[in-house]
């Protein structure tokens, strides 16, 4: 077990203190988390997403919020599970008068990404000690191709956001009580929010035996506590939907096609492949994650080594158990691999971190803490430092054509209906001389609708 332990422990590195003022770090995540929500609220073309109410967020986390108590829809689960943030989320917009709920739900998602990219950024440090490879890494969060058809500006897919934070909370050392806490509570909002971080749970064991001492593993307490908390509602939950039949057989292939090819080719790329032969794809993807998990071991130092290795078995993981649980079969099978592109997302960003690591890492200085590559003296070192230098730019040249021909696109959500004008016909029957009781308001995709109340409807907003 302490050989084991020993081996594990460069996966976890300790990062150098920042020699920035406090404050020019703070105004740079404020202006980063600004700069990513206008990002991700470009993407979506047609009508703009903050007139739009999408899926569950009108039909299930806004409409219930807007009938029930708080405390009674935070234990409420759907489909099986409890989704704590976009729950929270629902509850917040209530907040504001009702034809704002589509801006709030829709700006509340696109800042929620926003600050994880910020989080990611700076629980990357130690692994990442050039900031321009963190920027890359969140850029490809923001600007990753297969988000535009669902996973931007709505809160009921911020937790796949948040499972890919939880992965880097998990290999993060924050240094004081404030970086502990905030571990914690991004684990366990994580895992309270969607079930399937739970996979985490080897990457949550590695890290527990590498590194024993308690205030070492707040993120893993983080996660147990919201997987607790998860199971608590799970187990006393009615049954949720039923969901599709998948088999293992259509999922490993996916993977491959999606993952190893969807992060260099984005989402029309891989399309245009799909249309010519699905087989093909699979295979060029095995080549791709194979080439470029074994080139980061092969080339990288120990912290890279370990990273691979980590990457190898949980990308995989991350995408197969969540397709086949989850009945992706049929949305993997789709002309476009931008349905069900939230399967996807992790374990794309998970390859992408472990080429970041291997090309522009760290390394372990005597102690264990981590430096930047190329740092201290030595004939080796400065190759390496060179070879650093061009790193950042050849990871953007590969990454840069999927970003821009994919980052802006049509969805289900670009035709409408805009939510102010089924507010305003929503108002207009409540107001006639046979008012119904209950008033149902158009949402996106076509044929989503969410059922209000016409005294919610009436209701400027409420506290």
């Amino acid at each position: 077990m302490g050989s084991l332990s020993r081996w594990l422990a460069p996966l976890f590195p300790e990062s150098d203190r920042s020699g920035r003022p406090r404050l020019v770090v703070g105004l740079g995540h404020v202006v980063g988390v600004a700069g990513v929500a206008l990002l991700a609220m470009g993407r979506q073309s047609g009508t703009p997403a903050w007139r739009t109410l999408w899926a569950e967020d009108g039909s299930v986390f806004y409409g219930q919020a807007a009938t029930h108590p708080i405390w009674r829809t935070l234990a409420t689960s759907y489909n099986g599970y409890l989704q704590l943030v976009p729950r929270l989320g629902g509850a917040f917009a209530r907040l504001f008068p009702v034809g704002d709920a589509a801006a709030v739900m829709a700006w509340g998602g696109a800042l929620g990404l926003g600050i994880l990219v910020a989080a990611v950024f700076h629980m990357s440090r130690a692994h990442l000690p050039s900031v321009g490879a963190r920027c890359v890494l969140g850029l490809s969060m923001v600007l990753l191709p297969v988000a535009v058809v669902e996973m931007l500006d709505n809160f009921v897919n911020l937790p796949w956001w948040m499972y890919f934070a939880a992965f880097w909370a998990l290999l993060w050392r924050p240094r004081g009580r404030t970086g502990r806490a905030g571990a914690f509570a991004l684990c366990a909002l994580a895992a309270a929010s969607e079930p399937l971080v739970g996979l985490l749970v080897p990457l949550a064991a590695a890290r527990v035996l590498a590194l024993p001492r308690r205030r070492e593993n707040a993120a893993v307490w983080g996660l147990v506590a919201g997987l607790a908390y998860q199971g608590a509602i799970v187990v006393t939950a009615p049954p949720g939907q039923g969901f599709p039949a998948s088999g293992l057989a259509s999922t490993v292939p996916a993977f491959f096609l999606r993952v190893g090819v969807g992060w260099v080719a984005g989402l029309r790329g891989t399309d245009g492949l799909l249309g010519t032969s699905r087989l093909l794809g699979e295979l060029l993807g095995a080549v791709v994650i194979g080439a470029v998990l074994a080139g980061v071991a092969v080339a990288g130092g120990a912290v890279a080594r370990r990273f691979a290795a980590a990457v190898t078995v949980l990308a995989p993981l991350c995408f197969i158990v969540p397709s086949w649980l989850r009945g992706a079969g049929p949305m993997e099978r789709a002309a476009s691999v931008g349905f069900g592109g939230r399967y996807a997302a992790t374990s794309i960003l998970m390859v992408v971190s472990a080429l970041l690591v291997g090309v522009t890492g760290a390394r372990l200085a005597p102690g264990g803490r981590a430096t930047r590559v190329g740092r201290g003296g030595g004939r080796h070192a400065r190759a390496r430092g060179r070879r650093a230098g061009w790193a950042v730019p050849a990871c953007c040249l590969v990454l840069l054509p999927a970003w821009v021909v994919d980052y802006r696109d049509w969805n289900g959500r670009s035709a409408g209906p805009t939510w102010p004008d089924e507010v305003a016909a929503a108002r207009a029957t409540c107001a006639g001389p046979s008012p119904p009781r209950l008033v149902r308001l158009g949402t996106e995709p076509p044929g989503a609708f969410v059922v209000l109340p016409c005294s919610v409807v009436d209701a400027p907003s409420r506290g």
